[in-house]
């Protein structure tokens, strides 16, 4: 049969979906490395559609080994290595959803389809040598070892005590079954399986009897990936606690203060409690409508509009005023803080006043997965569904939190359909663009970017001022514009903490019973003024001439514009520089001088024009190193941190940026890294500041 002509295609029974991973650059090699790692046998199903044609890959795996693949497009087929090639191909598009399918025997359907072993299995099984066949002495020892191991063998005691030659067949394939149990064993001994000891307990009764392998494959698998949600929920809650605390550390500041002040003025403390700060420190609490959990607060009366939100704003405003007429769905993205949440209830709650039939209903992804949750386990998921497909309006906050939530997706995306297919309007919100948010099904990402996506900047001063303007009169105080001015200079990234820091100075003012003054303000928010010079430089001329060598710096900007100045300045006092960006290495060349410096185009495609690098961590600190080989002294900007984030993960960047920051530090190389503050998670933003010095401009 010839490669690439029409065939009859095979049927591969479907296993079980243990993993799903979007295409990208390394997505296939990470994924056979992470299965290598764990001796996996299933296999890896792609599944891509390009000009309106689908195709659809498979590479068979055997003890973390590719051993056979096949490559479908239309009616045309491929095998062996021509498949595995196409099957590369096809994983690198971002369009491409790979697929991991455990419970399969991997050995009887590659027997089945030898068209498919590629060359290495191929000659693996010409080489083999004939052993000589086991005497019955030799089958009993082996049987005796085996059920000192505590492995289950009756049936093998009854196949030994039949004919001979079946007995042989019967106790080689137990023989390969328990290798695979032996694998399996090394891999739970390896799993930090803290917390999940009786799932542990049961996959190693289940491994007693090598036949069932493929059944504790899967569980293993599934232990694996539990064991790594129960890591990311840990950090979730870590950066709760932390934030919790931060919280209960500024109220224990503004106790001391208040206490301080009013023993030395001869006031009383009676009664003056931390708790009491502390409910003096708090926003109101939030009030919520029960029909349709809406955040009554939240309303476009409430909103304060500025350049860095209005078009989020007219975006919401038109949905509300014609819903699934104007954009559908509306998707707003933006960083913590910053109001989406605001505009997602002020959009419900527009449309609940003005047509009182309408079905409205406002919820986190968070709650959505605790209903779904607990509809399952009551087996009222028929309940469910009605509820959320009979919607007409439906707000979904925080999308990003479907990460690596697969049974999640796959009933929202069911929900999606009904509703959009109804006429019924979708908002959502996410901290990310779509295609950044990790495991997130293709097909979900297509739908979320189907209609608008209205992103949020961080506010701009003056919009800062009038958000803290409209704080303080819906609080009833009277505050000075030089006050506000000084508060909205010091916090300036985040709504949700610019009205903190103006919640503590009223505190105190409440608490110490006097009016609020300059220098009441700047002594209650004392830390923050501390770190403000750390945080940035007033000029990016001071910072060309304060970047030392052996440096890296942390550019934090809305568009990579300074950070491209601060390289050119570095790489020409060197030998020269790289630079790695998102941008589009003709336009940045068109804007800044940055003479001949070597610029990679950070991006999955190619390009006939200019040098491309895609987002694979290895692949860009070799291409560094080698820079640095080259001369003594120079400069490394990368800009695009949040690509990288999404085509790898955090962790894996962060370690990444580690490495280069200590190897950077032992030469005479500077190191500049572009960040938007908001493409990232608070808590990421702030451990990039702790590893680097942190740069800002005004």
């Amino acid at each position: 049969m010839n490669e690439g002509e029409p065939t009859a295609r095979p049927v591969f029974p479907e296993g079980k979906v243990v993993r799903r991973v979007t295409g990208s650059a390394d997505a296939l090699k990470a994924l056979l490395l992470d299965l290598k790692k764990y001796t996996f046998t299933g296999y890896v199903r792609t599944i891509r559609v390009a000009d309106g044609q689908p195709s659809e890959g498979i590479v068979f795996i055997q003890a973390g080994n590719p051993i056979a693949s096949f490559h479908f497009r239309g009616e045309k087929a491929e095998f062996g290595r021509a498949a595995l090639k196409q099957v590369w191909q096809d994983s690198y598009d971002p369009t491409c959803s790979l697929e991991l399918h455990a419970r399969v025997e991997v050995d009887s359907l590659v027997r089945d389809h030898p068209q498919g072993a590629l060359d290495r299995a191929k000659r693996l099984v010409r080489k083999a040598k004939v052993a000589e066949a086991p005497t019955k002495e030799a089958l009993e020892e082996r049987l005796k070892g085996w059920k000192a191991e505590g492995f289950e063998v009756r049936d093998l005691e009854a196949a030994l005590g039949g004919d001979l030659d079946t007995g042989r067949a019967a106790f080689a394939a137990f023989e390969e079954n328990v290798k695979k149990v032996e694998m399996l064993r090394e891999i739970l001994r390896g799993l930090d399986a803290k917390g999940f000891e009786a799932r542990v307990t049961t996959i190693e009764e289940r491994l007693k009897d090598p036949r069932r392998h493929l059944a504790a494959e899967a569980d293993v698998e599934e232990l694996r990936e539990a064991i790594e949600k129960t890591k990311r929920d840990a950090e979730t809650k870590a950066a709760d606690t932390a934030r919790e605390r931060e919280i209960q550390d500024r109220a224990r500041q503004v106790f001391e203060m208040v206490l301080k002040h009013r023993q030395d003025s001869g006031k009383g403390i009676a009664g003056l409690t931390e708790s009491a700060v502390i409910r003096a420190m708090e926003e109101k609490p939030t009030a919520r409508d029960e029909k349709t959990n809406l955040i009554r607060q939240f309303n476009f009366d409430t909103f304060v509009v500025g350049p860095s939100n209005r078009f989020a704003h007219a975006a919401s405003l038109a949905v509300s005023k014609a819903p699934h007429s104007a954009y559908n769905p509306l998707l707003i993205t933006s960083g913590p803080g910053l109001g989406k949440t605001h505009l997602l209830n002020g959009i419900g709650t527009y449309i609940a006043q003005n047509n009182g039939a309408a079905r409205v209903l406002y919820l986190s992804v968070e709650a959505f997965t605790n209903e779904m949750r607990e509809a399952q386990a009551s087996g009222k998921m028929a309940d469910f569904r009605e509820k959320y497909r009979n919607l007409d309006v439906f707000l979904l906050d925080d999308v990003h939190f479907l990460s690596g939530r697969g049974d999640v997706q796959e009933e929202l995306f069911h929900t999606f359909n009904e509703l959009y297919n109804k006429g019924k309007q979708i908002a959502l919100t996410s901290d990310r663009p779509p295609k950044e948010v990790p495991e997130l099904e293709d097909r979900l990402v297509s739908r979320f970017e189907s209609g608008l996506i209205a992103d949020i900047q961080p506010p701009e001063y003056e919009t800062r001022i009038a958000i803290l303007r409209r704080r303080a009169k819906d609080g009833g105080a009277d505050v000075e514009e030089e006050i506000l001015a000084t508060i909205a200079t010091l916090v300036s990234d985040n709504i949700r903490e610019l009205g903190g820091a103006l919640n503590r100075v009223l505190a105190f003012s409440a608490l110490m019973g006097e009016p609020v003054t300059l220098e009441m303000t700047k002594e209650v928010l004392r830390d923050l003024t501390a770190t403000e010079p750390k945080r940035g430089r007033a000029k990016v001329e001071d910072a060309e001439r304060d970047l030392k060598p052996g440096g890296a710096y942390l550019v934090k900007e809305e568009r990579p514009t300074d950070c491209f100045r601060l390289f050119s300045r570095a790489a020409a006092g060197g030998d020269g520089g790289v630079l790695i960006t998102r941008t589009n290495p003709k336009r940045v060349r068109e804007k800044f001088d940055l003479g001949s410096a070597q610029i990679l185009w950070l991006t999955d495609r190619e390009s006939t024009s200019e040098d491309t690098i895609p987002p694979v961590l290895e692949r860009i600190i070799y291409e560094i190193e080698e820079f640095m080989k080259k001369g003594t002294r120079g400069a490394i900007l990368i800009d695009g941190i949040e690509y990288l984030v999404s085509n790898n993960s955090f962790d894996a960047v962060l370690k990444f940026l580690r490495r280069l920051i200590d190897h950077v530090s032992e030469t005479r190389y500077t190191f500049l890294l572009s960040l938007s503050p908001a493409t990232l998670k608070e808590q990421e933003v702030k451990i990039l500041e702790r590893e680097m010095e942190t740069l800002t401009f005004q």
